[in-house]
């Protein structure tokens, strides 16, 4: 997977996911999901323009989810939910993977639970060293993916604000049931439910 700034117009989602899980499920092809989708203005937004773009990225970040997640998210606990959101969005996005992995796991296993904004910032340029494709990001993209990837582990449960240059490190619910999914079919899920 190659770096993107893509996700920094990626948002939670969870309504619009929750909308295409299920017709998913029932086993309808992306094309008619769509013109539902838009027919019934079920994401509620103002353009077909709009709901298209959307679409698209809640479209992609549901073709990570297998039968069995999609089942799960559908009719799973709140925070089962939270954790597929965080799941489907650090299976599309690089960046935001290994932040979990370099800094929030890393700092975890250390038996140290927070993390400050000085630590995304050393992570952007290890990988602004790292790739010339993140180096060559203009500085206003970089403001935005900061705020993004710190907006989706906080909404997850993750990391929690404490003031504004500090986040705890929270350990996220999981049902025994998806436990023992990600023990069995998913390394990703595996690696979230460590953080207990």
């Amino acid at each position: 997977m190659d770096y993107s700034a893509g996700f920094t117009s990626e948002g939670w989602f969870q309504n619009e996911i929750s909308i295409v899980l299920p017709l998913k499920v029932e086993g309808r092809p992306r094309h008619e999901i769509l013109t539902k989708i838009l027919e019934e203005n079920l994401f509620q937004l103002r353009s077909e323009a709009s709901i298209k773009k959307r679409f698209q990225m809640v479209y992609r970040r549901s073709d990570t989810f297998s039968l069995e997640l999609a089942k799960n998210f559908i009719h799973g606990s709140r925070l089962d939910q939270k954790v597929l959101l965080l799941y489907s969005y650090l299976k599309c996005y690089r960046l935001p993977y290994e932040f979990l992995n370099e800094v929030i796991l890393y700092t975890y296993r250390n038996n140290k639970l927070t993390i400050q904004n000085v630590d995304l910032e050393f992570f952007i340029e290890r990988k602004e060293e790292e790739s010339m494709k993140v180096a060559e990001w203009r500085f206003e993209t970089k403001k935005r993916l900061r705020s993004s990837i710190l907006m989706f582990f906080r909404e997850s449960g993750l990391l929690h604000e404490k003031d504004s240059d500090t986040y705890e490190i929270t350990p996220l619910h999981m049902s025994e049931k998806l436990k023992a999914y990600a023990k069995k079919n998913d390394p990703l899920l595996q690696l979230l439910s460590e953080l207990r």
